[in-house]
C-alpha cells in the first residue's frame, strides 16, 4: 500500500496527531481518554501499527470525529470548527 494512501498507518497516525494536537493532550493523555496503551497508540500514530476498528471507534466516539475522518481524512461529518482546525494542523504537519 501507498504510504500517501489515506488508508495508510502512516497517514492514519497524522490524522490522530493533528486531532490529538487540537485537544492539547500529551499521547499518554490521548491514549488513556480511550483506554488504548500509551505505547501501542505511539505505534499507531507513527505509522508503525495499524489502528484497529474497536480502537478507531473509541476515539470517534470521545472526541468527535468520523470512522471515515480516521480512516480516509474526510471532514464531511466533521464539525466545521473542528475540521478548520484539523486541517490547519495537517497542512503544518505536511510542511
Amino acid at each position: 500500500m501507498d504510504k500517501h494512501s489515506p488508508f495508510h498507518p502512516t497517514a492514519v497516525g497524522r490524522r490522530l496527531i493533528a486531532l490529538r494536537h487540537h485537544h492539547g493532550k500529551t499521547r499518554a493523555e490521548f491514549a488513556s481518554s480511550v483506554q488504548i496503551d500509551a505505547t501501542s497508540y505511539g505505534r499507531i500514530e507513527k505509522g508503525l501499527k495499524p489502528l484497529k476498528a474497536d480502537m478507531a471507534f473509541r476515539i470517534a466516539e470521545r472526541w468527535g470525529v468520523s470512522m471515515d475522518f480516521i480512516y480516509r481524512g474526510r471532514l464531511s461529518e466533521v464539525p466545521d470548527a473542528l475540521a478548520d482546525s484539523l486541517m490547519s494542523h495537517l497542512t503544518k504537519d505536511q510542511e
